[in-house]
């Protein structure tokens, strides 16, 4: 018999204290809402008062009915005649990656390459790491390539990642530090992944930094698709850490039936009332900027390119079997047409599971149909119309075009959550939502804040108790005053 090393008796080590961390922590949990007190939020644009009792809301009435509910000790927080919501709920983003952008160089206002280079000069770290730039805003109209990367610095490692996020440039540098190799410096999709794993040492400072942002625009819930293979091990404790500010949900990238089963085992560690485990996630296709979207027919503005599809039906169909047998939800990117109908032909034959697709961005009127009848999850966001107004005729011609970004519809007639797919765009609720009115064909505002709240809770398999301002409810709440965010309860508390 083989005997165990010293690694094996470590790895155990750890997983015995991280034991007895947890159940240290449920005791601090339980010891504190034994002590917590109860608040009074007054002074609400509508003049109802809310009873706040631990991270539930008890009560919601007049400042009498309620002043005499909460007795003589209770906290009393005055909003100033700010107008009392539920919590904004992100139904689908990238925390670290958001983080990343507010901590490295933002590349989303260059008007040229010239200009993507003097912001990169005045980056001065050790790796250089840019994200935002659009080909389309640029005056030369092109992607930015190696030769650019390398005239701004040859020795330190940049790379430069596309608005989307599916497309990134790397100077020479980077790519000798990764191993790779491309002769302009252009990767897409999984072949990003080595050039950005540099970037891991860092991660607890962007978690933060991306909390901090999003309790900045109102947000109580994030919905976050940044676990995948490679990496879940290592960010699982620093988002369970992070989850004590802001309510955390992921949403999870491993596609492989044997690897599902070990996060899921290993996952329970670490989940919390505010750190929670949703779906995992696949990929259908790439980004309609960059013409990865697969269509059914080939983009209008390149000919003999319908873009691509991620996975075979065959790997699709083995991944949403793998979910149904684990009795967990299951998400898809999927923007183009053709990847949506491939994605919803899957699920057509696993009902009774949890469905959802993000995007949904190209679709036709059967595709419409279709999500009606399965009553599809669909997280949408409606914020992508600022700048995909400018190219979506282009892509796809003018009759597609008619029937996309259909998002009013489907609130309509399905169920809806919005998100930002930040830091794809900016994480504002309040801006998502002036967009999600006035895009053609979009949602009423009522449409819209319900599903940035109850939708966004249905989405995550908890409209038992988040979403609603409510007896009963968690008491996840956004102060907003002439269209500004003046406070954030999280779990019953005030954020700083």
């Amino acid at each position: 018999m083989k005997r165990a090393g010293p690694a094996l008796f470590s790895g155990e080590m750890d997983f015995c204290r991280e034991v007895l961390n947890r159940l240290h922590q449920k005791r601090e949990v339980r010891n504190s809402k034994e002590t917590e007190m109860k608040t009074v939020i007054t002074n609400t644009l509508d003049g109802r008062d809310i009873l706040v009792d631990g991270n539930r809301i008890a009560a919601l009435g007049t400042p009498a009915m309620i002043r005499s509910m909460a007795g003589p000790d209770a906290r009393i927080l005055d909003v100033q005649k700010s107008m009392a919501l539920p919590g904004f709920n992100d139904s689908h983003m990238h925390l670290r990656m958001t983080g990343q952008m507010l901590t490295g160089c933002r590349l989303d206002t260059a008007g040229s390459i010239t200009e993507i280079q003097s912001i990169l000069r005045s980056c001065h770290e050790p790796f250089v790491h840019g994200m935002g730039w659009d080909q389309e805003n640029l005056l030369e109209k092109r992607m930015p390539e190696r030769r650019d990367l390398d005239a701004v610095n040859p020795d330190i490692p940049i790379v430069c990642e596309r608005y989307c996020t599916h497309i990134l440039t790397a100077n020479t540098a980077a790519m000798k530090l990764a191993g790779v190799w491309r002769e302009d410096g252009i990767f897409q999709e999984a072949a990003c992944e080595p050039l950005l794993e540099a970037l891991d040492s860092q991660a607890a400072r962007h978690i933060q930094a991306g909390v901090d942002h999003c309790l900045a625009r109102g947000l109580t819930t994030v919905q976050i698709a940044d676990l995948k293979t490679g990496n879940w091990r290592k960010l699982l404790p620093l988002y369970r850490d992070a989850s004590q500010r802001i309510r955390i949900h992921h949403q999870v990238n491993i596609t492989d039936p044997k690897e599902m089963e070990d996060f899921l085992r290993e996952a329970r560690l670490y989940e919390t009332d505010t750190h929670t485990f949703g779906p995992f996630k696949g990929f259908a296709d790439g980004s309609l900027g960059g013409r990865t979207a697969w269509l059914g027919r080939e983009y209008a503005d390149e000919p003999g390119n319908c873009g691509e599809p991620c996975m075979a039906e065959e790997e699709m169909e083995t991944f949403v079997e793998a979910c149904d047998r684990l009795n967990r939800p299951v998400i898809f990117h999927a923007i183009g047409d053709a990847a949506i109908r491939q994605v919803l032909a899957v699920y057509r034959r696993h009902p009774g599971m949890k469905q959802g697709i993000l995007h949904l961005q190209i679709t036709d009127e059967a595709i419409l149909q279709d999500l009606e009848r399965l009553q599809t999850d669909c997280m949408v966001q409606p914020v992508f119309w600022r700048s995909d107004r400018n190219i979506v005729e282009q892509r796809v011609g003018t009759r597609m075009a008619r029937t996309s970004y259909a998002f009013g519809w489907m609130a309509s007639h399905a169920r809806v959550s919005l998100g930002t797919d930040c830091p794809i765009e900016d994480c504002d609720p309040l801006e998502n939502i002036r967009w999600a009115v006035s895009m053609p064909g979009g949602l009423s505002e009522k449409q819209a804040l319900t599903a940035y709240t109850e939708g966004s809770a249905w989405a995550m398999g908890r409209s038992r108790d988040l979403g609603k301002l409510a007896p009963g409810y968690l008491a996840d709440i956004v102060f907003v005053r002439d269209g500004t965010v003046t406070g954030v309860m999280v779990n019953g508390q005030m954020t700083e």
